[in-house]
């Protein structure tokens, strides 16, 4: 009896310090979900500055070791790189939807740092920047399989048993090279697009006319990066 009276005055003090009735429905309940919110808003700006440098490092992170997933098909995976993959891709995750719940808040920063911050949540992004990143993907990935029909033609052959062919596996690694150099050479060029569109130019059409200039850009990125690579090995 004594513990049930001290559950129901805890019960008490938190609704009263919420300003919410102990006898309403679901009082306790959203009393704990106003706290849970205030110490979100506590914790809000440390978060977002977590965000802005942990979202491009764990990414670039999962992007160095993006080779270790698919070898773990054929168990040629290297576990420390393949968990450093993993974690990365976790991370950012992790960090995208706890920064969504800080710009979600009433308290989210404006101006410039919240441009930036959007970015990396991947909200609020204008329809060309969108467009910009699926073609980004797309495109690459029709320019490679036009190149090189090899891997089609052994999955059609071999079925299962390609993944024991070498042909098939460096196929798999060309493919994730050219992802690497697309997307390390694309996403900065995608910010830009971004903040250019939250500057609210006076022409709508200016940012649909930079998504080709934009495409053009990432193949010229890519050729770069990947000489510089050449010559550095």
């Amino acid at each position: 009896m004594e513990r049930l009276t001290r559950t129901k005055r805890a019960k008490s003090r938190l609704c009263a310090s919420m300003e919410i009735s102990p006898h309403t429905p679901m009082a306790l309940e959203a009393a704990r979900a106003r706290k849970e919110e205030s110490l979100l808003k506590k914790a809000s700006p440390f978060l977002q500055l977590i965000a802005l440098f942990g979202i491009p490092t764990a990414g670039w992170v999962g992007l160095v070791f993006l080779l270790q997933l698919p070898r773990i098909l054929y168990g040629q995976a290297v576990p420390l790189f393949l968990a450093a993959e993993i974690g990365g891709w976790v991370a950012v995750i992790v960090l995208v939807l706890a920064l969504r719940a800080c710009l979600a808040l009433p308290s989210a920063p404006t101006g410039l740092y919240r441009n930036m911050l959007d970015f990396f949540a991947m909200a609020r992004w204008h329809a060309s920047v969108k467009a910009a990143l699926v073609g980004l993907i797309v495109l690459m990935s029709a320019w490679y399989f036009r190149v090189d029909r090899d891997f089609f033609f052994l999955l059609r052959i071999l079925g299962r048993r390609a993944l024991a062919s070498g042909d098939f596996r460096d196929d798999m690694d060309r493919i994730l090279v050219m992802y690497q150099l697309a997307l390390t050479g694309g996403v900065p060029l995608l910010f830009a697009l971004h903040m250019l569109t939250r500057w609210k130019p006076k022409s709508r059409i200016l940012p649909w006319v930079l998504v080709p200039a934009l495409f053009v850009g990432t193949a010229i990125a890519v050729v770069v990066i990947g000489t510089i690579m050449h010559l550095a090995n």
